[in-house]
């Protein structure tokens, strides 16, 4: 146990973080390591903010279970509700998902990729075949992949 009350130091993946931000700024825009670190304390605080309120909020309604409605309202408790919006369309969407399953979501994002599921079959096989190259001739593997073209 620490000073923090017996809090365990719990931090959000730098990578991650670093990879939101790379696609949020423009291409020619640099950051220092400490700017990301800086980034990924406050993206962590912020997270423990919203659910310490919505575990507030929800001991106060007498639930044991944090709730999206609790988090929105911790949202609007903490002066955020201006991000309501996008977090209930982040909320409808992630319904959406899981009610469709990974096979429906896997077709929307083929769709999404402009192929038609014929055309990702055949991409699919023509992977597996130039891995099962790879495994069969490494030499010949590497280098076709110099070359740019599939094994022999």
């Amino acid at each position: 146990m620490g000073d923090d009350g017996g809090k365990d130091d719990v931090s959000l993946p730098k990578a991650t973080i670093a990879k939101l931000l790379e696609d949020m700024l423009p291409s020619d825009f640099r950051m220092t390591s400490e700017v990301r670190d800086l980034f990924v304390e406050c993206c962590t605080e912020f997270i423990n903010l919203v659910s310490s309120e919505a575990n507030e909020i929800s001991t106060k309604e007498d639930k044991k279970t944090i709730s999206p409605e609790h988090v929105m309202n911790a949202l609007t408790a903490l002066g955020f509700d201006r991000y309501l919006t996008e977090c209930q369309a982040c909320l409808a969407q992630h319904k959406q998902d899981s009610k469709e399953g990974p096979r429906q979501n896997l077709k929307r994002a083929r769709s999404d990729m402009g192929m038609s599921e014929e055309e990702a079959i055949a991409a699919q096989q023509a992977l597996f075949a130039a891995a099962r190259a790879r495994m069969n001739d490494p030499q010949a593997a590497a280098v076709a992949m110099y070359s740019g073209g599939p094994p022999s």
